[in-house]
């Protein structure tokens, strides 16, 4: 395994493990390229979680609704009619929780059962992870991947925006998809917009 907080590192590694079929238990997935952050979790959801079982394997909060005791029976608690849980805490500071909360985190981190996958994620609140409360950096650090899906170079996505023009059955010229790179902001999410109203 690489090193925690090599990103590019990780960001293959969970490319890798996706493909093999080999989820870890703890990931914390932050950064600018939204489309790509939400596009592997919905992979790691797909073969994690079956539609037909989601709603008791599943297990979702946020800023609004996080509870610690239902965070730790998320965890916990063992699958019913499948082999896996899901367990994703969205937009949630880890570090601003209260002291107690934030050691039975750090407990429950370090010891997740191998049915489960817990899965933090940040799009609007930054990752900061504030490494002076070892014993929850450390949970994280120790157990966790932490994949930073940063905006991509200008190749990368003309070769995206070209094979998403290809899949709708139209072409565009390298200079056209900078263009659109450029007027967009450069985020797949955005480019992502256009291309289907272009198409």
């Amino acid at each position: 395994m690489a090193k925690k907080d090599n990103a590019p590192d990780n960001f293959q590694n969970l490319k890798a493990a996706i493909r093999n079929k080999d989820i870890a238990r703890l990931y914390v997935f932050h950064g600018e390229e939204i489309f790509l952050l939400q596009y592997y979790f919905d992979k790691i959801k797909d073969q994690l979680v079956d539609e037909l079982t989601e709603s008791f394997n599943f297990h979702k909060m946020n800023q609004e609704n996080f509870d610690l005791q239902s965070f730790v029976d998320g965890v916990e608690n063992f699958p019913m009619m499948a082999e896996h849980t899901l367990v994703h805490v969205d937009e949630v500071d880890l570090f601003k929780l209260p002291e107690g909360d934030r050691a039975k985190i750090a407990e429950v981190l370090s010891d997740i059962p191998d049915w489960c996958t817990v899965i933090f994620t940040y799009e609007t609140v930054a990752w900061k992870p504030d490494k002076r409360q070892k014993k929850l950096w450390d949970a994280i650090d120790s157990n966790g991947i932490i994949v930073e899906f940063a905006k991509q170079g200008q190749r990368e996505l003309i070769s995206w925006v070209s094979r998403h023009f290809l899949a709708r059955g139209k072409r565009i010229s390298n200079d056209l998809c900078a263009y659109l790179i450029d007027i967009t902001g450069g985020t797949m999410t955005a480019l992502s917009g256009e291309i289907s109203k272009i198409a």
